[in-house]
């Protein structure tokens, strides 16, 4: 935002740049005229006095071409003119806003040019292209249009990113397909809705192999892949962390912390046992049906005896107490009853086996699809951190960073993929080459994931936020009005006396925008919050607008007949065995 005194040297520069430029352009065309018509050019007026007599005494200057000379510096100064017009218009498009938001200049390293730059330097595929020639798609993270500007605004794929937007304010059609869509490598993708899912389908499938995790049906998906949940237990340390995402399902605020906890070193216990034993999810439920079974403790005893003696301590007490570590455990673990779920995360001789590692360094798809949270959520959020971890530790291969970035487009992600430490993770994996994109409805849905300092930490580690448009929280939309700042306002009032009517001016600090505003923003439209920079207003892109993305719509239809065809097959299987 430009101060007063900026404003005054800049209209001073203005002033006297044009009276240069017009000067020279004057004596530029008369010396043309005076050339065509094979008369004498006259001296250029070097000091202010020479240029205030060519400016009052034409006559004398050019006294043999008086009609040619003048002519040709009407036609210099009319050229001139247009260009400093047009200079001055793009300058204002550059560097003001009249919304007193970020301007263009403001903004400027999102720009096409800046994002194309930063693309080679993050990919290894664009190292040798030259930064003019790289397509969108490739320039990085689309973000949308500044305003009121109409430059595209894309973000990096070192950057980390999350989307507020209350329902039906376009999240799936104008962030997350489209960021889905132009994924320069792998992709990983979650989804409460089969609409992100039948929209890219299509093309990624061009782009490498597809894995559908659909534990719930939410495209009707066949089972087609499994995956070894017990190979996450390889160390203590992945052990821990499947655990957490179980044990995640069963914490809350109000409940004693010790039978989670509690629950958590059990399931650690019993997941490492698996591990060594060479035996899978299935051999975990069982031991955890009958609180009896040594099986577990015997086979760490023989493996890591510090482990095993912590759990023996801490379920050989009462029976009673023993009995809730239990019964907490198979709460958390309560989605695996069910012999459909339970199929997708145990060896399948028949079925492709999913493996992180592989996915890292791809250009494959995965899509997490659940239709809500509760156990089967403990599901989404422990493969997603499994694909975290393998692409983290693909990147130390690689010099710190994946070659080609990994996309992860977490759409509800505060419903089905709660990673408990995913605001700790923000802090470094867009440096490793991984982009996470986190979706949510409202701050308070983050704050209800991962708790208020989990989820002020994760905003505060995005470096690139997005607020869009049905923002009903007071206290956010006033913390969001803060970070706008503020500007200086002219106001007007009269006064009447015996002399008549006077008028004042006085300037007032307000906010750039107020709660109200914020709340009342125009569908299509969201507010950027980029690191480093001040707030501005874009127009958002959804994918049904953009011509490079016109092959979607017919996919997308295709795809949801599909589902549409796959759920009544369905219907009509089950109100068939219920006959039976």
């Amino acid at each position: 935002m430009m101060t007063e005194n900026d404003r005054a040297w800049a209209a001073g520069g203005i002033l006297l740049g044009g009276a240069v430029a017009l000067s020279l352009s004057t004596w530029a065309g008369a010396a043309a005229g005076a050339l065509l018509t094979g008369e004498d050019v006259a001296a250029f007026p070097v000091s202010l006095v020479a240029a205030y007599q060519m400016a009052t005494d034409w006559a004398a200057v050019w006294p043999h071409s008086q009609t040619a000379s003048a002519i040709g510096a009407a036609v210099f100064d009319v050229v001139v003119i247009v260009l400093m017009v047009w200079g001055l218009r793009l300058g204002l498009r550059w560097f003001r806003n009249p919304s007193s938001l970020a301007t263009l200049h403001q903004v400027r390293e999102l720009t096409p040019a800046h994002a194309s730059r930063t693309a080679t330097r993050l990919r290894a595929s664009l190292k040798d292209t030259k930064p003019k020639e790289i397509p969108a798609c490739d320039r990085g993270v689309l973000l949308g249009d500044h305003l009121p500007s109409g430059v595209e605004l894309r973000g990096s794929d070192e950057d980390t990113y999350v989307a507020i937007m209350a329902p039906r304010a376009g999240k799936s059609t104008s962030l997350a397909i489209p960021v889905a869509e132009e994924a320069p490598g792998a992709l990983l993708m979650t989804s409460n809705k089969s609409d992100v899912y039948a929209a890219t389908l299509g093309s990624r499938r061009y782009v490498g192999q597809v894995w559908i995790l659909d534990t719930q049906g939410v495209a009707q998906v066949e089972r087609g892949m499994w995956w070894d949940m017990i190979a996450q237990a390889e160390t203590l340390e992945g052990a821990e962390r499947l655990a957490s995402h179980f044990v995640t399902q069963i914490t809350s605020e109000q409940a004693d912390p010790f039978w989670s906890q509690a629950a958590g070193d059990l399931l650690v216990g019993l997941f490492r046992a698996a591990y060594h034993d060479g035996g899978s999810a299935r051999d975990v439920m069982k031991w955890l049906a009958d609180p009896k079974e040594k099986a577990p403790l015997r086979i760490l005893y023989r493996h890591e005896p510090v482990l095993a003696e912590q759990v023996d301590s801490s379920i050989s007490i009462a029976e009673e107490t023993q009995s809730g570590i239990y019964q907490n455990a198979r709460t958390a673990m309560s989605a695996l009853r069910d012999e459909k779920v339970l199929a997708w995360v145990t060896p399948d001789a028949n079925l492709p086996r999913f493996d992180p590692e592989s996915f890292a360094t791809s250009k494959d798809t995965l899509y997490l699809l659940s239709k809500k949270g509760g156990p089967a959520s403990a599901i989404v959020a422990g493969l997603a951190d499994a694909v975290f971890t393998a692409a983290a530790e693909a990147g130390e291969r690689h010099g710190g960073r994946l070659p080609e970035p990994m996309r992860a487009v977490l759409d509800e992600a505060a419903n089905i993929c709660r990673i408990a430490d995913l605001p700790d993770l923000y802090s470094h994996l867009g440096s490793r080459g991984i982009t996470p994109f986190v979706i949510l409805q409202s701050y308070r849905q983050g704050v209800k994931a991962w708790g208020e300092v989990g989820m002020d930490s994760m905003w505060s580690a995005a470096t690139k936020k997005l607020i869009g448009v049905g923002i009903d929280d007071a206290k956010f939309a006033q913390d969001v009005s803060t970070l706008t700042g503020a500007h200086y306002v002219e106001r007007g009032s009269y006064s009447k006396g015996k002399e008549g009517v006077s008028r004042s001016y006085s300037e007032q600090r307000e906010q750039v925008l107020d709660p109200a505003e914020i709340r009342a923003m125009r569908k299509g439209t969201a507010l950027l919050m980029s690191t480093g920079m001040p707030v501005a207003q874009i127009g958002l892109r959804p994918w049904y607008e953009e011509k490079a993305m016109a092959y979607i719509g017919p996919q997308m239809k295709a795809e949801e007949e599909a589902i549409t065809k796959r759920a009544v097959a369905a219907y009509e299987a089950r109100k068939a065995a219920r006959r039976g």
